[in-house]
């Protein structure tokens, strides 16, 4: 008798004990692995984490049954995209785990600046009491967001809360519910002026690789704040450090760059009107139960209907 084959899937990411139960009670005639094994690479049908080992698999041609990768981040740019379009194989990520913190993080950032919570700690440190600090506040404000998908259509719920004007951008201008007016990203552009406050959630697509340049930067009113938690791709770096020096920024907060981690002779790291930070701004406090949240339930509609349901990538679009 010829070696029974036994398909599998493989996790790149360490996931809680129970995850692992519920994944082998979903599909009880895989079996389930935890780091690549040579011999079963053949088998392999579903990824969890795109890793570099993974990436050299796939370009050995290592991975002919391959039918279903799961990212554990929002974004997927690091994925040969391409060629797994070609052969057919789904692409979900884990977009959505990051909403609550990544709202958090934008509330904090927009709040530290208004309140001048930077001097506040200084003049402690100094020992110092001095009441002449900022008091800006969210109330009243125009919040526009570029990128109203999981994570932005959170932030409308909390910066509604803080009683602030919502206006949503997205590809195709298709009203969203929760924000107060949606335009598509070719009308945003005349509407920039109305916003003191711009939000970006982009994806990275061939359309918003250096969406944020000089051209858009001076559509914005004089005293603008800028948030960057989407892609640094997004942004012409020179561009905002322009548009910081002009004063049509008034303060940038920066999450995500083109090159990570930031050289230490960066201009931005320098510059104070901006506030850094290493790209974690997505970062989830029990990850593990926030990403099962979407592999378990794709799992379970793989193992019934032969594919995930949540997340799903259009190719087309590159989200």
């Amino acid at each position: 008798m010829g070696v029974i084959k036994v398909p599998n899937i493989l996790i790149m990411r360490p996931l809680k004990d129970k995850h692992l139960d519920e994944i082998r009670q979903s599909l009880p005639d895989y079996e389930v692995l935890l780091e690549p094994e040579e011999a079963k690479l053949a088998e392999t049908e579903i990824i969890v984490h795109w890793t570099p080992d993974i990436q050299e698999l796939w370009e050995a041609s290592k991975l002919p049954n391959l039918k279903w990768v799961q990212a554990i981040s929002a974004g997927i740019n690091y994925l040969p995209l391409e060629e797994l379009h070609q052969k057919g194989i789904i692409l979900t990520n884990a977009s959505g785990i990051h909403k609550y913190t990544i709202t958090e993080y934008v509330i904090g950032a927009l709040l530290y600046y208004l309140r001048d919570f930077g001097k506040l700690k200084r003049n402690q440190e100094n020992q110092r009491w001095d009441v002449a600090v900022q008091t800006e506040q969210l109330h009243e404000k125009t919040l526009m967001i570029f990128g109203v998908g999981n994570i932005g259509r959170q932030l409308t719920v909390v910066a509604k809360a803080f009683g602030m004007r919502v206006i949503g951008v997205n590809t195709s201008g298709k009203k969203v519910e929760e924000v107060d007016e949606t335009y598509s990203q070719a009308e945003s552009t005349n509407h920039l002026k109305e916003a003191d406050v711009v939000v970006s959630i982009l994806p990275q697509t061939p359309q918003t690789i250096a969406f944020f340049d000089k051209e858009r930067f001076a559509k914005m009113k004089p005293g603008t704040l800028f948030v960057n938690v989407g892609r640094g791709s997004s942004v012409v770096i020179d561009d905002l450090i322009e548009a910081l020096n002009q004063d049509i920024l008034a303060f940038a907060a920066l999450d995500v760059f083109n090159n990570e981690p930031l050289e230490e002779d960066s201009p931005l790291l320098q510059h104070e009107k901006i506030m850094i930070s290493p790209h974690n701004s997505g970062s989830v406090a029990h990850f593990r139960e926030a990403l099962f949240s979407v592999i378990g339930p794709n799992v379970a509609s793989y193992a019934q209907n032969g594919k995930p349901t949540i997340n799903v990538i259009d190719y087309e679009k590159s989200y």
